[in-house]
């Protein structure tokens, strides 16, 4: 753990308002540091507090028949007795090494089995003898059907809140099943509160492909895409279109990974606009980056979610979930859409609560190591000529290099793309990923194979752009360790230009 000069140094220097200010060679080897001793603390509270409710459940009225017989009773006594060894472990005494993602995500895991265990989805408000939830309370109605939410739910939304930097006096965020549920939850509202059949709804082309997908099934609205992925080309077609809706993603799960400075977006927009006019953001892939609600507008609304998948878990990857942030004056509202559609998340998945000071390190670990990755993959391609392209908005070359200054980080994910354009299609590229992930085995690199990202290992998928299209591309997620990030851009290069396809065909 860091001693509290460290702390102080890490703390000063985590408060830099943009990426641009952040001194790397400083403060990379204390980030993640200070996210440990924040996430084995949160994590430890809440073994406690589930063993406590366990046992207070259970001392309080246990089933007649109960005993070492009972399924309960044999379960209760072997989680519980784990959750105890893990507390007395080297780790939650603060002399264990950094933790793994596999341990810190058994830690959660170990107290969500404590409190789902014997938690029902309808708890009783009040009872007699038997019970039936280990945090009933004994006052009418402050129990609710989980579909309406819970008690957990909104500490959950409260820490989410403050890991995004969300002034909780502006706009209130609400927690969802999923992030395609968040983005339910939005389209929900649109549609029985804002749009009327005929009206226009702008696309920035970078939007997640299922979100685009979404959109554009809805016949009865005339949908339009940008010209382009920048700024510019999205002011122009809201000065061209005049739309009553615009969705927009900061920074794009594209192969070109486009960035747009979104604060000056909006305020541009406010300018433009000759109505009220709403825009969706995606902040995803720049989780706590901004706060959207910072400025209060006129004529622009701001409508926000994320996946809580990725960023949001701290490299846990414990389950789906998403958020939501409105205005607090749609608040009542939006809550009252998310119990209609039952897309309120449940209350027993244990999702890690840490400071904004600590997510902003985290995320800044991973926009360092995303940076070893691209700087890797530069010095490492061959004399006679690249093979693969690399993507990321740190680099000086990218379009969006001078949007990107504005922001506190830049995510960890980089993108590629084969300079052979028929290796940028499913089949090539999954072959391919099993080729690295070969080598990886045979080189001792720590890295995964899959979807998603935000993890502490470095992960690699194929991502594609829509669902019918053959087209897709390379997405690491780039993990938190910058030493790893450079042995991964390494042998990535090394294998694009081993790569042969199709397989057994002769290299030229």
């Amino acid at each position: 753990m860091a001693d509290g000069a460290e702390i102080e140094e890490l703390l000063s220097t985590a408060r830099s308002s943009t990426y641009a200010r952040l001194d790397d060679s400083a403060a990379v080897p204390l980030l993640m540091r200070l996210v440990d001793a924040e996430v084995i603390q949160d994590a430890g509270r809440r073994l406690r507090q589930a063993i406590a409710g366990m046992e207070l459940f259970l001392d309080g009225a246990e089933p007649p028949n109960s005993g070492l017989g009972d399924p309960i009773h044999t379960l209760r006594a072997s989680l519980c007795s784990e959750a105890h060894q893990l507390l007395a472990g080297p780790l939650f005494r603060g002399a264990g090494p950094a933790p793994s993602e596999h341990t810190i995500r058994s830690a959660y895991r170990l107290a969500g089995a404590l409190e789902s265990l014997i938690a029902s989805n309808a708890p009783a408000a009040q009872e007699s003898t038997s019970r039936s939830h280990p945090s009933l309370a004994r006052k009418r109605d402050v129990v609710r059907y989980a579909r309406y939410g819970s008690a957990e739910v909104v500490a959950q939304e409260a820490a989410y809140a403050r890991m995004l930097g969300i002034d909780p006096r502006r706009a209130r965020l609400l927690l969802t099943s999923s992030g395609m549920a968040a983005y339910a939850l939005i389209e929900t509202f649109l549609l029985r509160e804002v749009l009327q059949s005929g009206d226009r709804i702008l696309l920035n082309p970078g939007i997640y492909f299922e979100t685009r997908h979404q959109v554009q099934s809805l016949s009865y609205f005339d949908v339009k895409v940008a010209r382009g992925g920048a700024r510019e080309d999205t002011l122009d077609a809201i000065r061209e279109q005049r739309p009553r809706v615009v969705f927009v993603d900061p920074l794009t799960n594209s192969a070109e990974l486009r960035l747009i400075d979104l604060p000056r977006l909006l305020d541009a927009a406010e300018a433009l606009c000759e109505r009220e006019t709403w825009f969706v953001v995606d902040g995803t892939l720049l989780s706590g980056s901004f706060d959207p609600f910072s400025k209060v507008r006129r004529r622009v609304r701001i409508l926000y979610y994320e996946s809580g998948c990725k960023y949001l878990q701290v490299g846990a990857d414990l389950g789906p979930a998403g958020i939501v942030a409105v205005e607090s004056g749609l608040a009542a509202r939006f809550e009252h859409w998310r119990r209609g559609i039952g897309a309120v998340a449940t209350d027993t998945l244990v999702l890690p609560r840490v400071s904004r000071c600590a997510y902003l390190c985290f995320l800044r670990q991973q926009t360092a190591c995303a940076r070893a990755v691209a700087e890797s993959v530069l010095e490492n391609q061959r004399a006679d000529g690249p093979v693969i392209a690399c993507s990321f908005p740190s680099e000086a070359t990218h379009p969006d290099f001078a949007e990107a200054q504005r922001y506190a980080h830049l995510g960890g994910v980089v993108a590629f793309r084969f300079l052979d354009a028929r290796l940028n299609c499913r089949q090539p590229l999954e072959l391919f990923i099993d080729c690295l992930m070969a080598a990886a085995r045979r080189r001792g690199v720590p890295l995964t194979a899959g979807v998603s990202f935000g993890f502490r290992v470095p992960r690699i998928g194929a991502a594609w752009i829509s669902y019918d299209d053959n087209e897709a591309f390379l997405r690491l997620s780039a993990g938190v360790s910058p030493e790893v990030a450079r042995q991964v851009g390494q042998l990535l290069v090394e294998c694009a230009h081993g790569f042969v396809w199709p397989p057994g065909r002769e290299s030229g």
